[in-house]
């Protein structure tokens, strides 16, 4: 258990109330119980059922409680709780049963790989790395430091992977990029994919999500990105640090995605196009061409977010406007009947 005055220094807050209360956890605030600390964001989201032992809310809100903690954003706040007092437990110690470790790999200090995983000649794996069960990585794999890989992650050959990146359950990295060319009869032909895909460093891949390799070059996810689960990300693609991918999206080949975007739920990106820097996609937008910085887009296909909105008052307002016009050729009818 930790005191108030404790977590309001870990938090780097500012603390209104008890300084000797102890506090047992965090907790959603609706289930946080009398030795528990939540987060409150909005005051109506304070009600009389609220029984939490303190509460961290934002600088300057106007939350009135028992104890407060005052933080600059209280979702960065709950993070470092989460992180305190639920850390996360290894999985995995060593090198598990049923290991197949080919002898010119190497392993890093204090690294651990869980039962029946694979890990091919000239493999690379850095320091206090966690490769979960059923893992297999190809020949030639590059994998820094603190890496997380959860159960049943491929990953192919001459992937190169950055340090403390965390990968979910069933992703594929460095899958055959979809590359077809055509004979005369029609008959589509296998272009050979032989490039690679590169992760920088502090990266999350979501579970499911597939990663082509390049054709030739290298597949980039650059620093920092975020993707979500069941993403596609074809070949050639280059992702700019610290963007954001939901679920659901795809990125067709040889498209270049800036630095910070974020991209809602089932966005679909054609191929050879580039998306500008700061860009927000909102969910099931198809972008058929290049984006400006910071643009915020919507629709198929995509145009600026105010200019869809009114597109979509005159879609939802249609048929009055057809009646309308049915009325007015009417009476111009008439007139010129006159």
């Amino acid at each position: 258990m930790n005191s108030l005055k404790e977590i309001s220094k870990i938090l780097e807050g500012k603390l209104e109330g008890d300084p000797d209360f102890k506090i047992k956890v965090v907790n959603s605030l609706d289930n946080a119980g009398p030795d528990e600390i939540a987060i409150a964001v909005k005051p109506e989201m304070i009600t009389e059922k609220i029984n939490a032992g303190a509460l961290v809310v934002k600088e300057n809100s106007s939350i009135r409680y028992k104890n407060l903690i005052y933080v600059e954003d209280p979702y960065i706040a709950l993070s470092t709780l989460i992180s305190h007092f639920l850390p996360l437990e290894r999985f995995s110690h060593g090198i598990g049963e049923f290991v197949s470790v080919a002898a010119s790999a190497s392993i890093g200090t204090d690294s651990s790989i869980g039962d029946h995983s694979y890990i091919g000649e000239k493999v690379e794996i850095g320091k206090n790395c966690e490769i979960h069960s059923g893992v297999r990585i190809y020949n030639n794999v590059k994998i820094g430091d603190n890496a997380l890989i959860y159960s049943n992650v491929v990953i192919r050959e001459d992937v190169v992977i950055g340090n403390s990146v965390v990968i979910q359950p069933g992703a594929v990295i460095g899958s055959d990029g979809f590359g077809f060319a055509r004979d005369k009869t029609g008959k589509p032909l296998k272009i050979p994919q032989r490039g690679n895909v590169i992760i920088g460093d502090n990266c999350e891949i979501g579970a499911n999500v597939c990663i082509d390799r390049s054709t030739l070059d290298s597949t980039q996810i650059c620093d920092s990105v975020k993707i979500d689960n069941l993403v596609q990300i074809g070949h050639n693609v280059k992702v700019g640090e610290s963007t954001s991918i939901s679920a659901q999206s795809g990125i067709s080949g040889s498209t270049e995605v800036g630095k910070n975007v974020i991209m809602a739920g089932q966005v679909g990106l054609a191929d050879h196009i580039k998306v500008g820097d700061g860009v927000m996609i909102a969910a099931k937008t198809g972008i058929s061409g290049n984006v400006k910085d910071k643009s915020i887009v919507a629709g198929i296909p995509q145009q600026e977010l105010m200019s869809w909105k009114r597109s979509q008052v005159i879609l939802r307002n249609i048929e009055k406007y057809i009646e309308r016009i049915k009325i007015l050729e009417k009476k111009i009818g008439e007139t010129e009947k006159k």
